[in-house]
């Protein structure tokens, strides 16, 4: 089987889930087997590197006729039996997709996010869940600049989902792989995809080469993220402050709220800020762990940094909010709500117990293995591919 996987990569200067679920991806399928081509644009592009990091003109609009044509020639040349395509936009649009649909070529579709409604898509916005934007209403997306920043982009990508939402109600040729069955019920409701149409298929994360020590030997709850008001940054750090355990909080990452961590870190020696790390050393500071702390206040449309604890054997305390209920289980973690009191209670159990540790540490191994490891995942979106895939001579429509 020979896929063509298309994706517009989010800027390299802000690390991006999205970019390292697709490479490990296309990395997992070709180990596999599978014949996969790469057809890509980036961000780095049309993104300002000043600290506000603006969009900069360059974007040819909401549905790119020069984007169309560049994909085409590569349509042409690499003649896919299947069409993968993640991010769209800024810079490709619904423009490549239905041009590959147009061609009798069957298109699958990562929704990583949900930028098809919510142009900054998450629904948070200025440290709050931000519902203001609905079917047939996008303008306060536009006014309060939500993507990078910009009105003008923000207007731009407003449109061009738009339009894409239309066209992909509309062409049979289209199935779309939810990343969690929290997005896919979203996806359905939202965008009027028949649910025939849409199926689940969790992101997989690899194991680590060499397996860490034991996690009830870690002093060291871990939090990985960006540090930002979504992430629950406010909600750890006051958990932390009412656990009061004899432990080690590890802040590893870099954002918004920095200097509230700063502060927090004066205040408290028993926390420990790291800052930005390449993606190459997470693994060094999921190994340190007693446990993964992802306080996660928004909906989350998957959640890496749980699944990626799970596979170095780490339980995770979590909010359980959006796909983190799937990821994360009673067995292999704590699912404490958006409470600073339970998710206090929760570090303090882990603190102390080490047999708790020991236990929902095992069952995270366990869980990664059977659901999110390359071996689970991959098989998984190959079967996809089959069924999307018509037999010889029938066109996608």
């Amino acid at each position: 089987m020979r896929v063509l996987a298309v994706h517009n990569r989010y800027s390299s200067r802000v690390p991006s889930g999205e970019n390292l679920a697709v490479d490990d991806e296309i990395r997992w399928l070709r180990d596999a087997g599978i014949d996969v081509h790469r057809h890509e644009v980036t961000n780095d592009d049309i993104v300002d590197p000043g600290p506000l990091g603006r969009v900069r003109e360059g974007i040819d609009g909401a549905w790119s006729l020069p984007a169309r044509r560049r994909f085409l020639s590569v349509l042409d040349e690499v003649r896919p039996d299947v069409v993968h395509v993640h991010n769209l936009f800024p810079l490709l649009t619904g423009s490549v997709p239905a041009a590959a649909v147009r061609r009798g070529v069957p298109v699958v579709w990562t929704v990583h996010n949900r930028r098809a409604r919510c142009v900054g898509g998450g629904w948070f916005r200025d440290g709050r869940a931000c519902h203001d934007c609905r079917p047939g209403w996008r303008v306060p997306g536009v006014v309060h600049g939500c993507y990078a920043g910009s009105r003008a982009a923000s207007a731009v990508v407003t449109a061009g989902t738009t339009l894409f939402r239309v066209s992909a109600r509309r062409r049979t040729g289209l199935t779309a792989i939810a990343i969690s069955d929290v997005m896919a019920r979203w996806l359905v409701d939202a965008t009027g995809l028949d649910p025939a149409r849409v199926v689940t298929k969790h992101n997989g994360v690899a194991r680590p080469a060499t397996p860490p020590p034991p996690p009830d030997d870690q002093r060291a709850f871990v939090f990985l993220g960006r540090l930002s008001a979504y992430k629950g940054v406010d909600l750890l750090l006051e958990a932390w402050r009412r656990a009061d355990v004899d432990a080690e909080l590890r802040i590893v990452g870099d954002g918004d709220l920095a200097d509230e961590v700063r502060a927090a870190t004066a205040a408290d020696p028993r926390i420990r800020w790291i800052g930005q790390v390449d993606n190459a050393d997470i693994g060094e500071h999921l190994a340190a762990a007693r446990a993964v702390v992802v306080p996660a206040v928004w909906v989350e449309p998957f959640g890496r940094t749980a699944a990626e604890a799970l596979a170095y054997g780490r339980p995770v305390i979590t909010t359980g909010t959006g796909g983190l209920a799937e990821v994360v289980d009673p067995e292999s973690g704590w699912v404490t709500g958006t409470s600073a009191e339970s998710m206090s209670e929760a570090l303090r159990e882990a603190a102390r117990s080490d047999d708790m540790v020991r236990h929902r540490g095992e069952h995270a191994a366990a869980r990664h293995t059977a659901q999110f490891s390359p071996e689970a995942t991959t098989a998984a979106l190959i079967r996809i591919y089959e069924t999307a895939t018509p037999p010889a001579g029938v066109g996608a429509g």
